[in-house]
């Protein structure tokens, strides 16, 4: 047996023993971080900050973690960090995947380097106000945020200096002229002739067309979600307006239903097709995102949004930028992520659900640098094609 002084004076050895063994300067940083590592000392350098994580310590390596999380801050000597490794590979096999793990990274840093709390409040446009925002939920809403860009330069000012002032993109106001856009497409739908309704009416086992009270009304019979869309001679590298009205007055509040435009997939299984979306809810959440992405760019709150009646989505580009509004008011702008030739638009109908589509209009500006002129009257070819994957995805807590 051994004595109960014996054994108190065997516990402090081994506390010594361990606690003297520990490097308090351990530097361990998986190769999947480390390009990102360099990136923060290279900003945190040009915002007059120095670090030397490689001399003082610091450990980012991956972890299973719970809860949704991405990323965990260990405040221990030294700092210690963990990446969830499911999350990583997810966005590893999306586009976007640099600006999220680089968003996510800083995050941590932002935590373990320079010392940042959570902070969640949000810009006048409703964008989250920092990439430091996580930790509690606040209102229910998931931590997807546009970290793409010119909001990019924002965020990172913003991580190293927290009084940064509201960036421009952040203005309720629409700043830009977005006149001179010559109609190109109108589809009012108030014959079931295709020549005037501009629509097939069919049905088969999947799907139903049918023209009611001069409305073209869309019925999905499965459970995968339905983009619908015509082929026209405009290309969307040009500055166009495109805008659509939409109702979806059954179904869950949360289904998204909306407008799309890009290169419409061949494979219903790919998930990668960069296509542009804007979509809305009964909810009075609005989103906004391309589908070769992980998730949709952020979601927001908008009170514009009728939850029981007909509301109007409309697009307009502007070079590199996308201007989104509903039922008229102006809500969000963001930059545009497709670089290619695509010249289809179209709409997205929710898993089993059933719109009313009516008024579609696209118009293009001939008097800008991109503009194109567009012979009128044209017939456009529709098709439809059902997507078994579409990024819905929330941004796990970081």
């Amino acid at each position: 047996m051994i004595s109960t002084r014996s054994f108190i004076i065997s516990l402090c050895g081994l506390f010594l023993l361990f606690t003297s063994c520990k490097n308090s300067k351990e530097y361990s940083v998986d190769s999947a971080f480390a390009d990102y590592l360099k990136r923060f000392e290279t900003e945190a350098s040009a915002h007059g900050r120095q670090f030397n994580p490689q001399a003082n310590g610091l450990i980012i390596e991956f972890g299973n973690l719970s809860n949704n999380d991405a990323g965990l801050t260990h405040y221990e000597t030294p700092i210690r960090i963990q990446i969830d490794r499911t999350y990583w590979n997810a966005i590893s096999e999306t586009a976007g995947a640099d600006q999220m793990k680089e968003d996510l990274i800083f995050h941590e840093l932002g935590h373990g380097l320079l010392g940042r709390d959570h902070l969640n409040t949000t810009l006048d446009n409703g964008d989250w106000k920092s990439i430091m925002c996580g930790g509690s939920t606040v209102n229910n809403r998931p931590w997807n945020i546009n970290y793409r860009s010119i909001r990019r330069s924002y965020y990172i000012d913003e991580l190293f200096d927290v009084n940064t002032s509201a960036p421009a993109f952040a203005s309720t106001q629409l700043t830009v002229d977005t006149t001179g856009y010559a109609k190109s497409l109108y589809l009012s739908f108030n014959t079931e002739a295709k020549t005037d309704a501009g629509w097939p009416i069919s049905e088969d086992a999947s799907h139903k067309t049918s023209i009611d009270n001069g409305q073209l009304r869309f019925q999905s019979k499965v459970d995968s979600v339905y983009m619908v869309y015509a082929s026209t001679p405009i290309d969307i590298l040009s500055d166009f307006s495109y805008q659509l009205t939409l109702e979806y007055p059954a179904g869950s509040l949360t289904n998204q239903y909306g407008i799309i435009f890009g290169n419409m997939p061949v494979n219903s299984d790919v998930s990668s097709d960069p296509i542009e979306y804007f979509t809305i809810n009964n909810n009075e959440k609005m989103y906004m995102g391309n589908r070769s992405w992980y998730s949709y760019f952020t979601e927001l709150t908008e009170p514009s949004i009728l939850t029981a009646g007909k509301n109007t989505l409309k697009v307009i580009k502007i070079g590199t930028m996308l201007y989104y509004f509903i039922n008229s008011s102006y809500c969000y702008c963001s930059e545009i992520e497709i670089t290619t030739s695509a010249n289809q638009f179209g709409f997205m109908v929710p898993p089993k659900g059933t719109v009313w589509v009516d008024n579609l209009l696209i118009s293009v500006n001939s008097t800008s640098k991109t503009g194109m002129k567009v012979k009128q009257n044209f017939q456009p070819e529709f098709k439809i094609q059902s997507a078994k994957k579409f990024n819905l995805n929330k941004g796990y807590n970081q």
